[in-house]
């Protein structure tokens, strides 16, 4: 083989593995992101929660755009008249888990996972900027938890912030029906 022909095979293997590290996370960080959005991934399916008023709640999850990102979609008794549902789109950014909330509040609080604990289960997630929070003196959705407690039960926690101080926390508790 010839100097050209070994530099050109050369750059090809170069290329298969970079295209190869570009789809494994590289640091503990981003691992920790993946595993995270796998967890999310599991999820799939439809939930239903009861709470203590008697209101009942509905979520569902589904795996879309190629895996790429998990869709949530929230109903419940307890949303002010005609407003419908809610719908969260989790994806990972650059090897960190972040989510798109758009509210029932008009605007989309965008959070990023800031703790994921596989023994545990939780995993926080954290206000970074959104769309129509122009000042962050809006009501908006700052943080969220969501505590894997099995493969059929879910806790999820919100906390709504306006004028820069917390108003209300809204922790519901899910079970897998389908």
């Amino acid at each position: 083989m010839t100097i050209k022909g070994l530099y050109s095979l050369f750059r090809v293997l170069l290329m298969i593995a970079a295209a190869l590290n570009a789809k494994a996370p590289s640091n503990s960080a981003e691992a920790q992101a993946d595993t995270a959005f796998g967890r999310i991934k599991s999820l799939a399916g439809q939930w239903e929660s009861v709470g203590g008023k008697g209101e009942h709640s509905k979520i569902s999850y589904e795996v879309i755009s190629g895996g790429s990102a998990v869709m949530e979609r929230f109903t419940s008794d307890d949303l002010p008249h005609g407003s419908g549902e809610m719908i969260t789109i989790y994806y990972l950014d650059r090897g960190e888990l972040v989510l798109t909330h758009y509210c029932i509040a008009h605007n989309q609080p965008h959070l990023r996972a800031t703790r994921y604990d596989e023994k545990t289960g939780e995993l926080d997630f954290d206000f970074v900027n959104g769309g129509n929070i122009a000042t962050g003196n809006e009501g908006h959705m700052h943080s969220m938890r969501m505590r894997f407690v099995d493969d059929h039960h879910l806790q999820s926690e919100w906390e709504f912030m306006k004028d820069k101080s917390p108003k209300f926390t809204e922790a519901i508790e899910f079970t897998k029906v389908q």
